[in-house]
């Protein structure tokens, strides 16, 4: 549970958009869902980066920073869970939905970035 209000509220969105990844995937529309689900593994990060910094980045490149911060300084599951995120923006908002490249694995990928997000 989270105590900053606007973290909660942005967290709530990475939920509803994870959701919404989940429809689009089932509904065969792969490359959408994929742009779903990175929008919902960014939106958990900075709902992350707030909580703990108490810095609100409206912007990829703010949250990327912020979140490189806390996996460098805390280590641990936030240097794993870091990773994880570089691999959700590589494949998912990359390689499926700038690229269009398909694979089996997008299916994978958005089960990894509802485990991300929990």
């Amino acid at each position: 549970m989270l105590s900053n209000p606007a973290a909660a509220a942005i967290m709530q969105d990475a939920r509803e958009a994870q959701a919404a990844s989940e429809r689009l995937l089932a509904a065969g529309d792969w490359r959408d869902a994929a742009e779903k689900g990175w929008l919902a593994a960014r939106n958990a990060t900075a709902a992350a980066v707030l909580e703990v910094t108490g810095v609100n980045n409206s912007n990829s490149t703010g949250i990327g920073a912020g979140f490189r911060r806390l996996a460098r300084e805390r280590g641990g599951e936030w240097a794993r869970l870091h990773d994880d995120y570089g691999r959700i923006i590589r494949y998912q908002h990359g390689q499926a939905f700038y690229d269009s490249i398909y694979s089996e694995e997008v299916g994978v990928w958005l089960r990894g970035a509802a485990d991300y997000i929990r």
